[in-house]
């Protein structure tokens, strides 16, 4: 066919200026058929959202909030504050979360360093015996790195992988 998903490889549903915020030329486009496609400020595809200035702020505060909504959830409805049932909680429900794409949004921003550094703060403080702990002798004795440490570990993975073609 020769209309715009021929051409250009979106989606059903999605428009060019959702798959291209980054053109400040493109406001409004007209497919073939005659569908005019407005431009979008926030896109969101595979769960990580990119606003129109490539900023991954708007993607940071939005996955920060629900991990910390789910962080609410494990807490009000798991009694058990025990070390192994918290860190199995934690790091299938919460940093999962926290992680998901990492490589692609991985933050340059100290305010989102620290806004995603806050979801494990918050939760290994809930730990039975950790509260007492500043944040970095809690990450030693549960056998955690901090996700920033993380996220730095995963983008060597991933350059890694590009440069020998895994």
């Amino acid at each position: 066919s020769s209309g715009i998903n021929a051409e250009w490889p979106l989606r059903p549903g999605k428009t060019i200026a959702e798959a291209l915020p980054f053109m400040a030329e493109v406001n409004n486009y007209t497919t073939s058929n005659g569908t005019t496609l407005e431009k979008s400020s926030l896109v969101r595809d595979l769960g990580v959202n990119m606003s129109e200035d490539l900023s991954w702020s708007p993607h940071i505060n939005l996955m920060v909030d629900q991990a910390n909504q789910i962080a609410s959830w494990v807490l009000g409805v798991f009694k058990d504050r025990t070390k192994p049932v918290m860190m199995q909680l934690y790091k299938s429900l919460i940093r999962s979360r926290a992680e998901y794409c990492c490589p692609l949004w991985n933050p340059t921003k100290i305010a989102d360093i620290h806004a995603i550094e806050s979801i494990q703060r918050n939760f290994t403080r809930r730990i039975s015996g950790m509260k007492i702990m500043n944040y970095w002798d809690r990450l030693k004795e549960l056998n955690l790195s901090s996700l920033q440490r993380r996220r730095e570990r995963y983008m060597i993975i991933h350059v890694w992988k590009i440069l020998h073609g895994v």
